[in-house]
């Protein structure tokens, strides 16, 4: 059986200028956790298989990450920032085509999903839907305050279910589903 390439292998990096080695040293850690939380539980994962699937050493790990978690922090705050967009308008627009637009992503970045659920990963940690809902800083009413968390519950578990059930369900049926249970459930008028 053929060894396994690291990152910085399937790469054909030589050599780079500092900064721009640690740019890819870190995105290289980056793709071998990813990978590894296929595998196994993030608490499971060494350091040293980390640094051994990503083709780099301890040093660099070091250099960048005090902990595994923060280097997961890092990985779920790429994927927040690469989604939040989606989620606002599906928050905020709470239609059809919001809603369409976030599961066709959620499904577009199907095995991260996964990667994430068998980490254990909390979804709604990665989503940070509160910030989102409230980000806008207004003073909220106490009602207001309570249907934006029953909202971000209510949609952080449709998505959990989802990715839980393979996502057997398509985009499209996702968002009418959405709409139909986030409306039905008197949610949908918190604009």
């Amino acid at each position: 059986m053929p060894e396994e390439k690291t990152e910085l292998e399937k790469r054909k990096i030589q050599r780079l200028s500092g900064e721009e080695s640690n740019r890819i040293s870190r995105e290289c850690l980056r793709t071998a956790l990813i990978h590894l939380l296929s595998e196994k539980e993030l608490q499971k994962i060494s350091v040293t298989e980390l640094v051994s699937r990503a083709g780099v050493s301890r040093a660099t790990f070091y250099r960048n990450y005090a902990t595994k978690e923060e280097l997961l922090a890092e990985v779920a705050d790429s994927v927040t920032q690469e989604i939040s967009s989606i989620i606002q308008a599906a928050i905020q627009g709470r239609g059809y085509e919001q809603y369409l637009a976030f599961f066709q992503k959620v499904r577009g970045n199907k095995k991260l999903a996964h990667n994430f659920m068998i980490a254990k990963v909390p979804f709604g940690s990665v989503l940070s839907l509160p910030s989102l809902i409230e980000r806008d800083g207004a003073p909220k009413s106490a009602e207001r305050h309570y249907l934006n968390l029953a909202f971000e519950g209510a949609f952080v578990n449709i998505i959990r279910g989802w990715i839980q059930s393979d996502m057997k369900e398509s985009p499209e049926e996702m968002a009418a589903l959405c709409v139909k249970i986030l409306a039905g459930a008197n949610l949908g008028g918190l604009q």
